[in-house]
């Protein structure tokens, strides 16, 4: 029978565990006003700030922008202190935000140039060597790398360690490695997958763009961010610029974030397990690419109210729900906790991944989630079909109940079916957390 290790849930990481997930960004962030350049990295990182509490910060990293020709890590600095005046408040929540030093003393500047041309001797940058020094970090735990831009200093970094080490230690090397790299930005990304075939490394092409296009297009929109985000939440929501702009097909107003996903593929809420892109989560679905299958390009998803690219459905149907969250932990700048809403604790008692046979009829039991703000909740379990193999019909009695039921057909087929619980509070907004449960049909 096959394990799978799944991501933590919320509130299931204790102060000082070193389950958190080691992050490292590089962002070709060029802007952090409405209008000018482009501005959805600076809204990306406002959102990635409000679940810092979720990770180690190892770098946030200014790389080459073509909107400069430079790197400008100054507007991650203003960020960054836009956050520190909410910090104290963000405590009150949770003890594990770090600090605005701590964040400011991982900003980075990489390579004010960007191409092929930039890597190889004399070369290196305080940005790839803080790279090297980050993933060398006694530490069992990966190192992952969001590439929300271009990847020169991290061409850079593994091309010094492939140069000055052995060809173990360089596979130890990238063996600590985990990167999620927005589409191939700048065109090093063949370079480093063709030189670096182990590396794990997803580029999606178009997943990035269910942040804003597909789905529930109400949730996107310059009055949504103006009334959830920017106005009254304090400093961090004033520094989250609304979008003005457009992407090849069409203008974009309001909300855009097309990097976020890569962080998002990372949010401990029980839905998904980063080192399983298959099983689809906040941050997309992937499959492995043809001809290596450590490198994984978008999948898609199909739902019974998906519009436009499958590809986008796989980040645009969760939309509800991370839109609720990001809503609810800018309150948080704001509210103290008694009168905030936090995401429930969802529980599914007994094994997360099960063998089964045809024909049986599976108990489903979340009866033991709970609710940190209190007050009632609602329960959802669905067949996430895209995510597994098996071929047949599964039923789930009682899909909207605490206790539920999964009906196994009568078959000679084999495969997976991924059952998906969903438990959402009655708060506002009202917030999701998931469980899965893996069904293996033999």
């Amino acid at each position: 029978m096959t394990y799978y290790r799944f991501s933590f849930e919320w509130g299931n990481i204790a102060v000082g565990s070193n389950h958190k997930t080691r992050l490292l960004v590089l962002t070709d962030i060029s802007s952090n006003q409405t209008g000018f350049k482009e501005p959805d990295d600076t809204q990306s990182l406002v959102r990635l700030l409000l679940y810092a509490n979720h990770f180690d910060m190892e770098g946030l990293i200014a790389t080459y922008t073509k909107h400069w020709n430079d790197a400008r890590p100054e507007y991650i600095v203003e960020v960054v202190q836009a956050y520190g005046e909410v910090r104290d408040q963000l405590v009150l929540h949770d003890p594990q935000f770090p600090t605005e030093q701590q964040l400011l003393s991982v900003i980075k500047r990489g390579n004010p140039r960007d191409g092929l041309d930039h890597i190889g001797e004399g070369k290196d940058t305080e940005a790839s060597e803080w790279i090297i020094t980050r993933a060398d970090t006694n530490d069992e735990r990966p190192l992952w790398i969001t590439v929300w831009g271009g990847t020169t200093d991290l061409a850079q970094a593994l091309w010094r360690v492939s140069q000055t080490r052995s060809e173990d230690e360089t596979a130890r090397f990238v063996a600590k490695l985990r990167v999620y790299a927005i589409s191939d930005q700048y065109g090093i990304g063949c370079w480093i997958r063709d030189q670096f075939p182990d590396l794990f490394y997803l580029v999606p092409k178009s997943v990035y763009r269910g942040m804003y296009k597909g789905g529930d297009h109400s949730l996107t929109t310059w009055d949504w961010v103006e009334t959830h985000i920017r106005q009254g939440h304090g400093p961090l929501g004033e520094a989250y610029p609304n979008y003005d702009g457009g992407d090849l097909w069409d203008k974009v107003l309001g909300l855009k974030e097309g990097d976020s996903p890569s962080f998002m593929y990372l949010i401990p809420n029980g839905l998904g397990d980063p080192e399983q892109p298959e099983f689809g989560c906040w941050g997309g679905r992937f499959v492995p690419m043809a001809n290596n299958p450590k490198h994984y390009k978008d999948a898609a998803d199909f739902t019974e109210d998906s519009t436009g690219n499958g590809e986008w459905v796989t980040v645009s149907r969760w939309r509800r729900a991370y839109q609720a969250s990001f809503a609810a932990r800018m309150d948080w700048c704001m509210l103290p906790p008694e009168q905030a809403n936090r995401e429930p604790v969802a529980v599914v008692a007994g094994e997360t991944v099960r063998r089964v046979s045809s024909g049986e009829i599976i108990e489903l039991d979340a009866s033991g989630s709970t609710n940190p703000s209190g007050g009632a909740l609602d329960f959802h379990w669905f067949i996430y079909r895209e995510a597994g193999t098996f071929l047949g019909e599964v039923q789930i009695e009682g899909n909207d109940s605490p206790q539920a039921r999964a009906i196994i057909p009568d078959t000679s087929g084999e495969g997976t079916v991924h059952i998906v619980l969903e438990v959402t509070n009655r708060g506002k907004p009202a917030l999701t957390s998931y469980r899965r449960v893996i069904m293996e049909i033999s």
